[in-house]
């Protein structure tokens, strides 16, 4: 069975040549056709549709020039999405002015990620306080995606809505 380490090594330098981060790479199904599942990151802008295409050919290349590559297999490139869980210091740097939720002492906290310090602290924003956290403290928060409140429109009088 193909090994996510052999396609790790495989991949690493053509990621870090585009400033991809790797976020997670999962292989599972039968040996005869197994899903090579991969979730890829930038610290600056998204992953768009068109780039993880970009990785998917690269990576179905090199893959198919090894010996060891199966015959049949499923190849899926993705972005990790808004509420990955986030565990390294780029991830909060991305992040930062958008709010987060970790578990703190089991509790829920939100707090909105204000600056990460020079000696690697995250500064979190509750309320009106600002409290630092070192990258294990948070390691797991996601990000909370925020939807803009709806602005009410004010009809004149004698004004019907159009259907």
């Amino acid at each position: 069975m193909i090994s996510s380490r052999d396609i790790e090594q495989l991949i690493r330098p053509h990621l870090d040549r585009e400033n991809i981060h790797l976020c997670e790479l999962k292989v599972s199904g039968r040996a005869g056709r197994p899903l090579i599942q991969i979730f890829v990151d930038r610290e600056i802008g998204n992953i768009t549709v068109g780039a993880c295409a970009s990785i998917s050919r690269t990576v179905q290349d090199l893959i198919d020039m090894q010996e060891w590559a199966p015959m049949d297999y499923q190849l899926v490139v993705s972005s990790p999405g808004v509420d990955w869980p986030m565990s390294e210091l780029w991830q909060f740097r991305k992040n930062i002015g958008r709010i987060i939720r970790t578990t703190d002492n089991d509790k829920p906290a939100l707090g909105r990620i204000t600056e990460i310090t020079a000696d690697g602290r995250i500064r979190i924003k509750q309320g009106e306080e600002t409290t630092e956290f070192t990258m294990a403290e948070l390691s797991g928060a996601r990000a909370v995606l925020e939807i803009p409140a709806k602005k009410k429109l004010k009809r004149k009088r004698n004004e019907t809505r159009c259907r």
